[in-house]
């Protein structure tokens, strides 16, 4: 069975957030452990995109941040 977007949102995210506590149970600086992930991230979209779409992807990220749409509580 093929799972939709939301689906797949919420299992990928519970898998970060394992990997975020197995950091901090490491004492793993956030800013490191963070990074990390980003850079094999970039490092596997960039191998399916190009590096244009990679960038306006982050820059879409980025403005995101700025807006304040990460500080935001989640419904649900």
């Amino acid at each position: 069975m093929k799972m939709n977007e939301n689906e797949q949102k919420k299992i990928a995210s519970a898998i970060v957030l394992k990997a975020r506590e197995e950091c901090r149970k490491k004492k793993i600086n956030p800013y490191i452990a963070i990074g990390a992930f980003i850079d094999e991230t970039i490092r596997e979209l960039s191998t399916l995109n190009t590096d244009d779409k990679v960038a306006d992807f982050l820059v879409s990220i980025a403005g995101k941040v700025k807006s304040g749409i990460y500080r935001k509580k989640k419904s649900g």
